[in-house]
């Protein structure tokens, strides 16, 4: 975010609140969200909030959805601003890895590692009216484009209402988890039918508010186009209480569902393990084996070992965070930049 974009946004809403008499009656909702963030780690940059309702997403659905970034922040900025400034979204695209397996009780458990080149991580709790409830992970710096901005003072507060239209990861409450897992191989191609459109976190709100199963969340996104966010291409790793696991890949056009316990970033449905780089082919196979050693029975502190052992820890990527839902207790465990000993724990 450069300085001149700061400066007008923090006297776009400074000026918002003159003009409404200083009660914010016109923001009540947004001055409610803004109000209930929290920090949960000042050194590591950690915050949490909570949304009591889906945030006029119905009604983003009923406008037809977006196709792109632009298109997203442009009802954003309808929304939330009521156009005094102007939001700005986009999803840079993590470099990750998924697991999904059985613990010995027979509960499932799903992990994930969140690998970028710097985040602000927002924990956020959705709660609508007619959906599912969430827990889901949004990068405030797919928000500000500024890993060193955070949603402290007043304006940033505002802006960081957008994290529920960008999650990278989420569960709900049926047991439902989903990961956006960038493809570094081959591309998503562009389409055009009669159907809405999404783009990928807004489609990740869209499972996480209504599928609860990975049936229901793959005849979700037929009835969608899914488009490419941040100009690079995408797959969704989807697993249900269930025990079900899919990667859901856009190939030629197509949306293609593979059955898999295990995704890092390349498509599946080309049956090639060498694509997507060198990184991601190792980190594949390594979860593979200690999928396949473990007879796919993982307890939470082994997914939680299995994670670290993919997690990267220099280069220009390197694991923001890690999860380990509990699907079944719709329970998660986070762990931020490699301290695998220090967990914060969330409960639907």
């Amino acid at each position: 975010m450069s300085k001149k974009w700061k400066k007008i946004g923090m006297l776009s809403v400074a000026a918002l609140l003159v003009l409404t008499g200083g009660t914010g009656v016109l923001f009540r909702e947004e001055l409610k969200i803004a109000g209930s963030i929290r920090t949960l780690s000042e050194e590591d940059k950690i915050y949490y909030m909570e949304f009591g309702t889906d945030y006029h997403f119905e009604e983003f659905l009923e406008a037809g959805g977006a196709s792109s970034d632009k298109e997203v922040s442009a009802f954003l900025t309808r929304c939330i601003s009521k156009g005094f400034y102007q939001m700005e979204v986009t999803n840079e695209g993590p470099a990750c890895s998924v697991i999904s397996a059985l613990d010995g009780a027979g509960s499932h458990m799903w992990g994930r590692n969140f690998d970028w080149d710097g985040s602000v991580p927002i924990i956020v709790k959705c709660a609508p009216k007619d959906g599912y409830a969430s827990i889901a992970t949004c990068d405030f710096k797919n928000i500000t484009n500024s890993a060193e901005t955070v949603p402290e003072q007043f304006p940033y507060k505002m802006l960081a209402i957008a994290a529920l239209y960008v999650p990278m990861d989420g569960m709900n409450e049926a047991g439902l988890c989903v990961a956006d897992l960038e493809v570094n191989e081959g591309g998503m191609a562009a389409v055009d039918t009669k159907k809405p459109d999404l783009t990928i976190t807004t489609a990740i709100r869209l499972l996480l508010n209504r599928a609860a199963t990975v049936e229901e969340a793959v005849a979700l996104l037929g009835q969608y186009d899914i488009h490419a966010s941040g100009g690079i291409s995408h797959h969704l790793a989807i697993s249900d209480a269930a025990g079900a696991s899919v990667s859901v890949e856009f190939v030629d056009g197509e949306m293609v569902v593979v059955d898999t316990n295990c995704i890092t970033n390349f498509n599946l449905a080309n049956k090639d393990t060498a694509a997507g780089g060198e990184s991601a082919q190792e980190r594949y196979l390594r979860l593979c084996a200690i999928y396949d050693e473990a007879h796919g029975i993982l307890s939470g502190a082994e997914v939680k070992r299995a994670l670290s052992q993919v997690a990267k820890t220099q280069g220009e990527w390197w694991t923001q965070w890690s999860i380990v839902y509990q699907q079944d207790t719709q329970t998660a465990s986070y762990y931020f930049h490699g301290k695998y000993e220090d967990g914060i724990h969330i409960s639907m």
